[in-house]
């Protein structure tokens, strides 16, 4: 018996097939030999026979799986169904056309058909919308980004252009923030810093010239030099002994020995130019009991100076002069400031200079006028990531000119580059701790020197000086293979704001947090 005109189901996994009873029935022998039970074949009327065929649910619908129909007298006519069209049977474009009338519809729809769905997996990054092609998808991105799969941000961030910020410059989920240095106010656009003093922090009075502003390679993060509290070590400027100066170290205030016959000697502007009217007005002075200056100073706010802790050790007595330009003559933007108090970094070494920095009080304010300005303190994380990557940093003072030279009597200023630290530790035959770092010329002839010490390292951006380091000590001035070593600041930005806030006189510092 075999597969004859029609077949019928008699119930879950049976089949009744009828046949005429001349015809051969092999073809349904061959079908059941893979079966569990062989067919029931039973003598039925003269021209008919019956063959019950039992099968799994799955093999009995395969065996009667439809082919593909021919369409039905007046099927064209009908209005297009996606079932009878496409389902049922393969079908054209212009068939499934017929049945969603939009040709984008279409296109969805023919792309699943055709390949399957492109984007099942989810191709699309932040939020993008997956649309599906043939053999392709695209990724309709959000604002903010770009790309095959919206995997890049057009956002600039900080490191770019820093965000656009004329200032400091942080990240808060995937975008910029802005902020601004005491004195500065945000701008209506978010990204610009507006003054609201008539001398703000970091700015000059004078045109300055050209800086370059390129990106060095960046040195290692080194640990908060501040995590435990009480850093304040305090001083009544009378307690000061000239016996506390004899030191292993010479820093660039030490001017009573040959530097040739010590270890260091730093403190000095060998080399450089004349500071301009307004050019260097965060300058400070120290000035001895014999009227000579020996030391330097940054001015931070009205009361507050910034110096080295080594400087302090140099005279028993001492006054701050700001403004000074020549000490030869008087111009008129000169004045002295008596001390009010000192306060020293307690971890202090005098052997190694770590630690090296202090913050001076005066008894009476400054009065902010031409050359005489606070420089800004930066925000931690954006000056290390910004203002310490930068190509050079201005060093200023009235150190000596050559090594074995007098001191100046004008104030020079110089820009030294930043230097590699694994460089500078190479560099030098003394410990460069994770407080220090070195700036200055492998073998130019420019570089701080003795009479420079405690002064000022400002880091210049967007036309805004930043305090960045305090000058500390050197091996000789200017010696090739050699550096200044500077206190790096960024990592005494908390004890700097407990020293001056300690003391009840609002500083000038950056407007964000100090980390």
């Amino acid at each position: 018996m075999c597969l004859g005109t029609d077949a019928t189901r008699l119930g879950k996994g049976s089949i009744v097939f009828r046949e005429p009873p001349l015809r051969s029935c092999l073809p349904l022998l061959f079908i059941s030999h893979t079966l569990e039970a062989p067919p029931i074949c039973l003598a039925g009327y003269p021209s008919r026979s019956f063959c019950i065929l039992f099968l799994s649910p799955e093999r009995a619908s395969s065996v009667l799986g439809r082919v593909r129909r021919a369409n039905s007298f007046l099927e064209e006519m009908k209005k297009g169904n996606l079932e009878r069209e496409c389902m049922e049977e393969m079908c054209s474009f212009e068939e499934a056309r017929e049945v969603f009338e939009d040709t984008t519809k279409t296109l969805e729809f023919w792309n699943k058909y055709k390949d399957g769905d492109q984007c099942e997996s989810s191709p699309c990054q932040n939020q993008g919308q997956c649309k599906d092609g043939l053999l392709e998808y695209s990724c309709i991105c959000p604002e903010g980004y770009e790309g095959k799969n919206c995997e890049l941000s057009t956002r600039k961030l900080c490191s770019v252009d820093n965000g656009d910020c004329d200032q400091f410059c942080r990240e808060e989920q995937s975008s910029v923030v802005c902020s601004c240095a005491s004195g500065y106010v945000l701008g209506d656009n978010g990204k610009s810093c507006i003054s609201t003093e008539p001398f703000p922090c970091g700015k000059t009075t004078v045109g300055r010239r050209k800086r370059a502003t390129e990106t060095a390679p960046s040195s290692e993060a080194p640990p908060d030099a501040e995590e435990e509290a009480g850093m304040l070590e305090e001083y009544d400027p009378g307690d000061l002994s000239p016996t506390q100066s004899t030191m292993f170290l010479l820093p660039f205030n030490q001017t009573t020995s040959d530097p040739d016959e010590d270890a260091s000697g730093l403190v000095r502007i060998v080399g450089g130019q004349d500071c301009r009217d307004g050019e260097c007005p965060w300058q400070a002075l120290l000035i001895n009991e014999e009227n000579e200056g020996f030391c330097g100073g940054t001015i931070l706010s009205e009361y507050y100076i910034l110096t080295a802790a080594h400087c302090l050790q140099q005279a028993k007595k001492f006054t701050v002069r700001v403004g000074e330009r020549d000490t030869d003559k008087e111009e008129g933007n000169e004045a002295a400031h008596e001390v009010e108090m000192i306060i020293k970094h307690n971890k202090f070494v005098r052997e190694t200079y770590d630690f090296d920095i202090a913050v001076i009080k005066l008894k009476t304010p400054i009065t902010f006028r031409m050359n005489v300005a606070p420089a800004c303190l930066p925000q931690k994380d954006w000056a290390e990531s910004t203002l310490m990557t930068q190509k050079t940093g201005i060093v200023s003072g009235f150190g000596k000119t050559h090594e074995k030279g007098r001191l100046s009597t004008t104030l020079k200023m110089m820009e030294v580059p930043y230097v590699d630290r694994n460089t500078c530790k190479l560099s030098s035959s003394f410990s460069i701790t994770q407080n220090m770092f070195c700036a200055g010329y492998d073998s130019k002839p420019e570089d701080a020197c003795q009479g420079d010490s405690g002064g000022p390292h400002v880091t210049r951006f967007k036309d805004t000086y930043f305090v960045t380091g305090i000058v500390s000590w050197g091996e000789g001035c200017a010696r090739k293979g050699k550096y200044g070593i500077y206190t790096k600041v960024t990592n005494f930005l908390k004890w700097i704001d407990r020293s001056m806030k300690a003391r009840g006189v609002a500083p000038a510092l950056a407007g964000g947090p100090h980390t």
